[in-house]
């Protein structure tokens, strides 16, 4: 790709993006399935925790970690992404259009739904309070709770829209990322390795607001979206793995994540240890590229991940505060009517917005 033909892009971005194109290994990818799978698991220990269906069983559901899954996947592919576009303004238009206009659409089905309940009144919704938090939430704050929704469901309406803040500040970094390892490839290994150290960080700073906004903000998790972000630009790396059998790396993940339980690492959840994410990382990348038409085949080019991700809290938060929890069958209720807001949302909300970037690409 000729500089000539970026616009309005700073010179160092400019030159990072003329010279660095990684290129995806094939069209045919399992990814649309992996992050559904992956958003499902995020989605049922939720619904089994805040519905009092949850055991000490429930920890297994960890050991495929949706939200460290979604960083590698995005890394992946968003830097990709980036490499490819022709401009930073085309690079963010595409951004914004695969996440606002489902964030919105969400926000508004759920600001509905609280009203209805009688929890909120619609004066409410023209007060100061209320604007600052909807603010916050349709930008790039979406870890501010407003106090007075501490009262509704499990305390907030979405408290899973933190790996959104986290996935946005994953946006505004990778032009400063694709520029700092550009003919720098050591500079993937410090990145990594400072990533790393952040993340172990986390799990012994517990305690105070410090510690809490350390956790979801961007630091913690950069590792795994880099990872992400390095592999796609190293296509013999790509190769061999590829070259690995998905049993053989499944065996390897097992073996590690038994080591790592023995020696007290936590190999489930979020704060998987980085040694164990990092064989994640890799039988992800694997298995997306194992049989790579069976995703087309079974979601017809539906991806509604990202719908499930951000929908099933609100479910769980109605049900909540009607106080039907206890069983089995609200679980399977509230990811049911999660599975169909997300549907919904993909067909009339984020389709028809991503359908927009080929208008973004003739523009930019």
């Amino acid at each position: 790709m000729a500089a000539s033909n970026l616009i309005a892009i700073p010179s160092m971005f400019a030159a990072a993006t003329a010279s660095f194109q990684p290129k995806p290994l094939q069209t045919a990818n399992n990814f649309d399935l992996i992050r559904l799978l992956a958003a499902l698991q995020v989605m049922l220990k939720h619904a089994l925790v805040h519905l009092g269906f949850a055991g000490s069983w429930t920890e297994l559901l960890g050991i495929f970690p949706g939200v460290p899954v979604f960083f590698f996947i995005s890394g992946y592919l968003i830097f990709q992404s980036h490499s490819n576009s022709r401009s930073l303004t085309q690079f963010a238009i595409n951004r914004l259009l695969r996440i606002y206009p489902a964030l919105i659409g969400c926000f508004v089905v759920s600001i509905v739904a609280v009203v209805s309940t009688g929890y909120l009144s619609w004066s409410v919704l023209a007060s100061r309070p209320f604007l600052v938090w909807a603010a916050a939430q349709l930008s790039v704050m979406q870890i501010y709770n407003a106090e007075f929704m501490r009262g509704f469901g499990v305390g907030s309406i979405n408290g899973s829209l933190w790996t959104v803040a986290v996935e946005l500040q994953f946006y505004l970094l990778t032009p400063l990322l694709a520029w700092m390892t550009l003919n720098r490839r050591w500079a993937w290994a410090l990145i990594l390795a400072v990533g790393a150290f952040a993340n172990v960080a986390m799990s012994y700073w517990t305690q105070g607001f410090g510690a809490k906004l350390f956790s979801v903000s961007f630091p913690p998790w950069l590792y795994m979206f880099v990872l992400g972000a390095w592999l796609s630009t190293r296509s013999d790396w790509q190769q061999r793995l590829l070259g690995f059998h998905p049993f053989t790396l499944l065996a390897a993940y097992a073996a590690i994540g038994v080591l790592g339980y023995w020696l007290g690492y936590r190999v489930t959840g979020n704060e998987i240890n980085p040694m164990s994410y990092l064989l994640l990382a890799i039988l992800v990348f694997r298995l997306a590229y194992t049989r790579p038409t069976l995703s087309e085949r079974l979601l017809g080019r539906n991806d509604i991940s990202y719908g499930v991700y951000i929908y099933h809290m609100p479910v769980i938060n109605l049900l909540v505060f009607y106080g039907l929890t206890g069983t089995q069958w609200y679980v399977i209720a509230a990811s049911i009517a999660t599975l169909a807001l997300a549907l919904a949302s993909w067909r009339w909300v984020e389709r028809p917005a991503l359908r927009l970037k080929k208008l973004a690409l003739r523009n930019y």
